[in-house]
């Protein structure tokens, strides 16, 4: 095992024993398959509205010591709350979890996750030179699909108009890339003479 793969087994067993275990100011638990986390109600009513409706509403589990969160993947929760919690959620978005977390923060609204996420792929997009087509193709499927993203939508244009269309077609992601997005960057490369290395 390499010196990464050690550090993200590390950071993720960190995380989950994190809320397994809880502390002196978990005062609920989430059941997400079959597993226990150990929450504070107030954290999660800061940083979503679903859950300060779930709490303060006249839902069943306002009243329940355990709540059962049926549908949900244990790792995403966990990946979720470590958004939430204070620490480093902007470090423990990668790709292959990407659309996973989106989904979950866009069902209980939190922010901070949109924040992270944008922060990343924008990081991704500054650091790298030339992305991939995948990921290029990749990033803005995910960023036309949720509107909180909207502020990345034209670097991803601008990054997908650089790309030939014979190779954008070719790509993975190409058919889940929503038709005006693809247009646009066919369109930009027109407009702009867009030349290619």
């Amino acid at each position: 095992m390499n010196t990464a793969q050690c550090k993200k087994k590390s950071t993720s067993k960190s995380s989950e024993s994190r809320f397994e275990v809880g502390d002196d100011f978990a005062d609920t638990t989430l059941v997400v398959e079959d597993r226990k986390l150990h929450v504070n109600k107030t954290l999660l009513m800061i940083h979503s509205p679903v859950f300060h409706k779930m709490f303060t509403n006249d839902f069943r589990e306002k009243e329940l010591s355990e709540i059962p969160l049926p549908g949900k993947k244990y790792s995403t929760m966990v990946e979720l709350l470590s958004h939430i919690y204070p620490g480093n959620g902007a470090g423990l978005i990668k790709d292959d979890t990407l659309e996973d977390i989106l989904q979950l923060a866009d069902e209980y609204d939190v922010q901070q996750v949109f924040t992270n996420c944008t922060q990343y792929i924008n990081n991704n997009l500054s650091s790298e030179d030339k992305l991939s087509t995948d990921r290029t193709l990749f990033y803005l499927y995910v960023v036309e699909r949720y509107e909180k993203l909207q502020s990345l939508r034209s670097k991803l244009i601008e990054r997908a108009s650089q790309i030939p269309a014979n190779d954008m077609a070719r790509s993975k992601f190409f058919l889940l890339v929503p038709g005006t997005a693809t247009r646009d960057a066919l369109l930009q490369q027109i407009l702009y003479g867009v030349s290619y290395r």
